[in-house]
């Protein structure tokens, strides 16, 4: 009998290791979500690029951050979250009002970031698969 329970135990614990465990990765996603807000919020487009972007647009979010060297943030607001943590996969409205000096006129623009749940260098976290928007 105690066999059989200290099997059952490690069966058991081989089949929650192979799941995802969807609190972790909503979590995760909510961290990863945050910093690339604040970096993004604070002009350190590089950083966010970086850290967050996938190797696909990595060229292009770094050509957009050097851009937009000039951009001064005035309000960043997350509008909208959508996230299937099954299918490790994100969509995030935000809403930017900037301004470019010399010119005082406030423009708003809406970055729409997909997000992906990925394995990188044997660890898995989120990637944002979308460059940043452009500042015109």
């Amino acid at each position: 009998m105690r066999i059989q329970r200290v099997a059952s135990f490690f069966l058991l614990l081989f089949f929650l290791a192979g799941c995802r465990n969807t609190y972790l990765v909503a979590q995760r996603f909510e961290d990863s979500s945050r910093e690339y807000d604040r970096l993004v919020r604070w002009q350190e487009h590089e950083n966010a690029c970086m850290s967050f972007a996938v190797s696909t647009v990595a060229d292009e979010c770094l050509a957009r951050a050097k851009a937009a060297k000039g951009v001064s943030m005035a309000d960043y607001r997350v509008k909208r979250v959508d996230m299937d943590p099954e299918k490790g996969t994100a969509t995030v409205r935000v809403e930017i009002d900037y301004y470019i000096l010399p010119s005082t006129r406030l423009k708003t623009l809406e970055d729409v970031q997909q997000w992906r749940y990925e394995e990188v260098g044997g660890k898995e976290r989120w990637r944002i698969v979308t460059p940043l928007p452009e500042f015109k």
